[in-house]
């Protein structure tokens, strides 16, 4: 046999029912509540749910003709290109390969980002990236960094819009402190706060491609989605694109939570007023939620260092269209931990000169 208990949602005593008023009544602050009310309350809680229609259109028999796909036998990477191009290195491990098989298959993109960050511009992009930059290895910085390969390649994306209609309800206090005599006496007020919005979320992007960490694709990000265009198998001329190895589906948990995030905090973001606030319930819906696949222009360096007898590649990233870089290249630890040293006692020694300044006005004072 269950049995339940209802507590006062306003200072959490015990709620026992009223014969005389039909409610459920606290006798720690006076409040009533319908039974009704309760219930319903009892049953809420976070409960989101967003969902989005993915993509079903394929490649058409005329934009299929005019592209070729391969799969690096190195790697597995499947990437595609356009028709006239016969042999080109793979975009991930660099492998040369022959082109031979037409694309078949597979979910057409709708847009593309073309490149605007041309092949010299990204070449200084990568120099320029070490200056200044003390804490990077020594290998980086005692020797030029040159570029074993570069890759034109475009990323696929996956990118999801819906409307977002969220309802949270709060449970929130101000308190009012005053003195009567020689004793401070503290009042607080308990309040429901409820609140409902809705959200129009446009073009967040998830990458759909395995092979490049999620790291480094969300360092690239944002892409401008006003320059997209529609698209077709010419944009591919003198670069590759990636096939999506990762489909929609299993980027849209992602994807949905960052929705219900997004809507939850600019909900929360109108209780104001109140000393605490804290989250009693969450539901969060989605309505006329699409998915839309895209191509993202990325160039892809390598460069090879060899450490204690060893060669390291690294990888490095720029943004086809607004140059942010990003890499896999870590920080010398004991450089770091030498700077943190040096800024902790700059730190000191500047606390220790104005409490020697303040004891010194003191006493001339």
């Amino acid at each position: 046999m269950s049995t339940r208990t209802y507590q006062c949602p306003c200072c959490g005593g015990p709620l026992s029912y009223s014969g005389a008023s039909g409610k459920l009544e606290c006798a720690s602050c006076g409040n009533s509540f319908d039974p009704e009310t309760m219930d319903e309350m009892a049953a809420q809680g976070e409960k989101d749910s967003i969902s989005f229609a993915a993509p079903s259109e394929t490649y058409s028999a005329g934009d299929a003709g005019k592209m070729q796909s391969y799969i690096c036998k190195n790697c597995g990477a499947e990437l595609v290109t356009d028709e006239n191009t016969t042999a080109t290195e793979c975009a991930y491990c660099g492998s040369p390969i022959v082109l031979e098989g037409r694309i078949e298959g597979g979910v057409k993109p709708e847009k593309v980002v073309p490149f605007k960050v041309s092949k010299e511009q990204a070449e200084k992009i990568f120099t320029n990236y070490f200056q200044g930059r003390k804490l990077l290895p020594n290998v980086f910085l005692d020797s030029r960094n040159r570029i074993k390969e570069m890759r034109k390649l475009y990323v696929p994306y996956w990118l999801f819009g819906c409307t977002a209609s969220g309802d949270m309800t709060f449970e929130a206090q101000k308190r009012h402190i005053s003195r009567q005599g020689d004793y401070e006496v503290i009042r607080t007020e308990y309040y429901m706060v409820r609140r409902a919005g809705r959200l129009r979320f446009e073009d967040i992007p998830v990458d759909g491609s395995a092979k490049i960490d999620n790291r480094i694709t969300e360092s690239l990000e944002p892409y401008d989605m006003r320059e997209a265009v529609p698209f077709q198998p010419a944009v591919l001329s003198g670069a590759m694109a990636d096939n999506a190895d990762v489909d929609a589906a299993e980027c849209e948990g992602r994807a949905a939570q960052r929705v219900a995030e997004s809507t939850a905090q600019a909900i929360a973001s109108t209780v104001r007023g109140y000393d605490t606030v804290s989250v009693r319930s969450r539901n969060v819906v989605s309505s006329d939620g699409r998915v839309t696949p895209a191509l993202m222009p990325v160039w892809m360096i390598n460069t090879e260092k060899v450490e204690n007898g060893q060669k390291n590649v690294y990888t490095f990233a720029i943004n086809g269209q607004t140059s942010e870089l990003t890499c896999d290249v870590p920080y010398d630890k004991g450089k770091a931990t030498k700077w943190f040293l040096g800024v902790f006692a700059g730190c000191f020694v500047v606390i220790f000169g104005l409490l020697e300044l303040i004891a010194r006005l003191g006493v001339f004072g």
